[in-house]
C-alpha cells in the first residue's frame, strides 16, 4: 500500500474504545483542573464583575460561528461514510469543498464578529470595565473561535477514523496553552481582560497547528487543493448544514441564552454568580461527552453497513449506560453542592446550591438524548429536529423573560426556564423521534431514559436519608462545617459511589450489557476485574 492510498478504516468499537475513553478522561480531568485553577484566579485578580464577562464572551461566540459548526456536522456525516466505503475520490471532494467553503464563510463572518464585539460593551452590563478592554476581549475571543472553526475541518478527518484520542490531543493543547498564557501574562503584565483574549487567540493558533499535523499523518491521501472544490457538493453540504444551523440556533436558545438574559436583567454580578453555578452543568456535559463522543462514530459505522438492528441496540445500550453513569455524578453534585461551592470558591457562595440543583438535574435527560442524536444525522432526517429545537428555544426565551418576574424569583426563573425546555425537548421529542427514524419501537429509547431518571431519584433520596440517619446518630454530620476539606468530601463521595455502582452492575444491568461493557475494557482490566463485580 502506497502512502497515497487510504489506510483501512478501522472504527471497531472495542479496539478504539479504551484509547478514546482514556484520552477523553485525561481531557476531562484537565478541564476540571483548569476550571478549578482559573476561576478562583480570575476572581482574585480581575474581580467578580470582570470575570463574569469572560464566560459571556465565550457564550456569544457560539452565535457567530453556529453556521460553520453546522457545516462541520454535515461534513462529518458525508466524509465518514465516504471513507467507510473506501471512496477516496469523493472523500477528497468532500474534504476540500468543506475546507475552502468554510474559509469563505469565515472571511464573510469576520466583519460580523467585529461588529458584535464593537456593540458588546454598550449592550451588556460591564460595570466599571473600560469599553476598549471589553471590545478587545470579545474581538480576540471571536478570533480564536473562528480559527478553531476552520481547524475543525482537519478534526473531522480524525473523527472519521474514530481517532477521538487525537482530537483530544488538539483540545488538550488548546486548554493547556490557555492556562499557561493567562498565568504568565498576568504575572508579568498584570491582570487584564485583553490578555485573556490574547491567550485564547494564541492557544487557538497552537491547536490549529497540531490539528493540521495530526490530520495529515492520519489521512495523507487527502490532498489540500481548490481543484477538488465542487460547487454543487458545497450546495448540498450547505443545504444539510442549514437544518443543522437551525438545530444549533434552537440549542443556543435553550442552553446558551441564559447568561445573556441574566446579565441584561440582573446585572454583571448576578451574571457572574449564574456562570459559577452554570459551570457545574457544563462540567457534567463535559463528562457525558466522554461517552457520547466515543459512541458517535459507531452510529455512522452501523449505518454505512446497513445494520439497522445493531444501530438500535447500540442506541439503547448507550442511552441506558450513559444515564446510569451520569445519574451517579449528578446525584453527588446535588448531595454535596454546598460543600463543593465552599471548597471551590468560598463559603459565601454556598447559597448558590439551589441554583446548581436547578441547572444540573435536567442535564441527565439532555445527555441521554445526546447519545442518540447521531441517528437523525446519519439518516439525514434533520428538518423535524430543527423545527422542534427552534420552537423549544423560543419557548425557553419567553419563559426566561417572564418567570423571574411572574414568580419574583430573579435569576432562578431563568434556570427554571432552561430546565423546563431541556426536559420537554429531550423527553417529549428526541427520544420518540429518533426511535421513529431508526424504525425502533416507539418507546425504546424513552424506557432507557426512565431508567436513568429513576436511578437519580433513588440515589438522591437514599443518599439524603443515609446522611440524615448518620447525622442524627451522631456518627457524622454532613454539614459544610464538618466536610471542610477535599479528602473528607472525596471519602464521602466514594462511599456513596461504591454502593451505587455495586447495585447498578449487579441488579440494574442485564448480563449481556455487563458483558458488552467488559469487552470494551483493556485486556488487563478484563482479566483482573472479578466476575461478581462486572
Amino acid at each position: 500500500m502506497s502512502e497515497s492510498d487510504p489506510a483501512p478504516l478501522d472504527i471497531k468499537f472495542t479496539q478504539r474504545f479504551s484509547g478514546n475513553l482514556l484520552s477523553n478522561i485525561v481531557y476531562f480531568i484537565l478541564n476540571i483542573i483548569i476550571g478549578l485553577v482559573l476561576v478562583p484566579f480570575f476572581l482574585d485578580t480581575l474581580g467578580e464583575a470582570a470575570y463574569g464577562l469572560i464566560p459571556l464572551a465565550t457564550s456569544i461566540t457560539s452565535y457567530v460561528t453556529l453556521f460553520i459548526d453546522a457545516v462541520n456536522t454535515s461534513v462529518s456525516r458525508f466524509l465518514t461514510i465516504d471513507l467507510q466505503r473506501g471512496d477516496v475520490v469523493n472523500a477528497n471532494r468532500t474534504f476540500n469543498t468543506a475546507l475552502f467553503g468554510t474559509l469563505g464563510i469565515i472571511i464573510l463572518t469576520t466583519p460580523v464578529a467585529l461588529g458584535a464585539a464593537w456593540i458588546a460593551p454598550s449592550f451588556f452590563s460591564i460595570g466599571d470595565q473600560a469599553v476598549s478592554d471589553v471590545f478587545l476581549l470579545f474581538a480576540l475571543v471571536f478570533g480564536s473561535v473562528l480559527i478553531r472553526a476552520w481547524s475543525s475541518n482537519f478534526m473531522v478527518t480524525l473523527f472519521a477514523y474514530n481517532r477521538l484520542d487525537l482530537r483530544n490531543y488538539v483540545n488538550i493543547t488548546n486548554l493547556v496553552a490557555q492556562l499557561f498564557l493567562v498565568i504568565v501574562l498576568f504575572l508579568y503584565l498584570g491582570p487584564s481582560l485583553v490578555l485573556v483574549g490574547c491567550s485564547y487567540l494564541v492557544a487557538a493558533c497552537a491547536a490549529f497547528v497540531i490539528a493540521f499535523i495530526l490530520s495529515r499523518r492520519q489521512c495523507p491521501f487527502l490532498e489540500i487543493s481548490p481543484k477538488y472544490f465542487v460547487r454543487s457538493l458545497f450546495g448540498e453540504l450547505v443545504g444539510t448544514a442549514g437544518w443543522f444551523a437551525f438545530i444549533s440556533i434552537g440549542n443556543l436558545l435553550f442552553m446558551n441564552v441564559a447568561l445573556i438574559i441574566v446579565n441584561k436583567l440582573f446585572g454583571e454580578v448576578a451574571g457572574a454568580e449564574y456562570s459559577l453555578a452554570l459551570m457545574w452543568g457544563m462540567l457534567l456535559f463535559g463528562i457525558a461527552s466522554l461517552a457520547t463522543n466515543v459512541f458517535t462514530p459507531m452510529f455512522f459505522s452501523y449505518y454505512a453497513k446497513g445494520d439497522t438492528a445493531g444501530l438500535i441496540r447500540f442506541g439503547s445500550f448507550s442511552t441506558k449506560c450513559t444515564g446510569l453513569f451520569m445519574a451517579l455524578l449528578i446525584g453527588l453534585v446535588c448531595l454535596f453542592a454546598p460543600q463543593l461551592l465552599t471548597l471551590w470558591i468560598g463559603a459565601e457562595y454556598a447559597r448558590l446550591a439551589p441554583l446548581v440543583w436547578i441547572i444540573v438535574l435536567p442535564v441527565l435527560v439532555r445527555v441521554q438524548a445526546g447519545c442518540i442524536y447521531p441517528i437523525y444525522v446519519v439518516y439525514k432526517k434533520v428538518r423535524a429536529p430543527a423545527v422542534a429545537t427552534c420552537i423549544v428555544g423560543v419557548l425557553n426565551v419567553v419563559l426566561a423573560l417572564s418567570l423571574p418576574f411572574v414568580f419574583d424569583i430573579g435569576m432562578y426563573g431563568v434556570a427554571y426556564a432552561s430546565a423546563i425546555s431541556m426536559v420537554l425537548f429531550s423527553v417529549g421529542f428526541s427520544s420518540l423521534y429518533n426511535a421513529y427514524v431508526a424504525g425502533a419501537p416507539r418507546f425504546e429509547f424513552l424506557k432507557q431514559m426512565v431508567v436513568g431518571v429513576c436511578a437519580l431519584g433513588v440515589l438522591c433520596v437514599a443518599g439524603s436519608a443515609v446522611m440524615s440517619i448518620l447525622s442524627v446518630a451522631g456518627i457524622a454530620s454532613f454539614s459544610v462545617v464538618t466536610i471542610s476539606t477535599l479528602p473528607t468530601l472525596i471519602l464521602a463521595g466514594c462511599g456513596i459511589a461504591a454502593a451505587y455502582l455495586l447495585f447498578v452492575l449487579n441488579v440494574v444491568l442485564r448480563p449481556e450489557e455487563r458483558e458488552m461493557i467488559r469487552s470494551c475494557l483493556p485486556g488487563v482490566c478484563q482479566r483482573r476485574i472479578p466476575s461478581w463485580l462486572l
